[in-house]
């Protein structure tokens, strides 16, 4: 087959994918923060998955990750062995304390993040398919 046969057949190709890709839309974004929601480690703060940090790489950003034991739950263990020392020193030990990802651990960080994911019992919820499993990027 000559190149230029190759050439031609591969546009046409291409150019009747064109189509099916245009009537596709948009991927879904939950949080309209213009990451698509497979790709968003906070799927309910808009932004998060752009600018949000992920601490102990689980893939839940730090925003929707209150569980800094890894345990899977949120709850008094996340606040009392890990959000509040942080807290008291202003500083994350390691953990994904700095939910804000402002480089300091303050109030925001609980009033704004860590309270409503306690009350929820869980972290995320986040759209990546390695989420809550160590070393998910």
């Amino acid at each position: 087959m000559k190149i230029s046969t190759m050439i031609r057949a591969f546009v046409c190709v291409l150019a009747a994918g064109f189509p099916l890709v245009a009537l596709a839309g948009p991927a879904p974004d939950a949080d309209n923060d213009t990451v698509p929601d497979v790709l968003d480690s906070c799927m309910t703060i808009p932004s998060a998955g752009v600018l949000s940090c992920d601490t102990d790489i689980d893939g839940y950003g730090n925003p929707c990750d209150g569980d800094f034991d890894q345990s899977n739950t949120v709850n008094a263990t996340d606040f009392s062995g890990f959000l509040l020392p942080d807290f008291s020193a202003g500083t994350d030990s390691g953990v994904g304390s700095d939910m804000d990802c402002s480089g300091g651990v303050n109030a925001t960080d609980f009033s704004g993040y860590f309270l409503p994911q306690f009350t929820g019992g869980v972290p995320g919820p986040s759209g990546l398919p390695c989420a809550g499993v160590a070393g998910c990027k």
